[in-house]
């Protein structure tokens, strides 16, 4: 089982990122939370999504690929 680690440094700054990141690339309010997640701890994305693929690359975001 893998381990599960929550984010701490949540926000309500990080809410409002949300909502403007989902605006900007069109995305759910979760793919939203992914992005602005992958941004903040500069992280790279591992997803199957077209459409946050698609947003993380506008972005600048790294998708890890398997």
């Amino acid at each position: 089982m893998l381990p599960i680690h929550t984010d701490a440094l949540l926000n309500t700054n990080a809410l409002w990122r949300f909502h403007a990141l989902a605006e900007e690339y069109g995305l759910s309010a979760c793919d939203a939370a992914y992005l602005e997640l992958t941004q903040r701890r500069e992280l790279g994305l591992a997803t199957f999504d077209r459409r946050l693929i698609k947003a993380a690359r506008r972005a600048g975001i790294t998708i890890v690929s398997s």
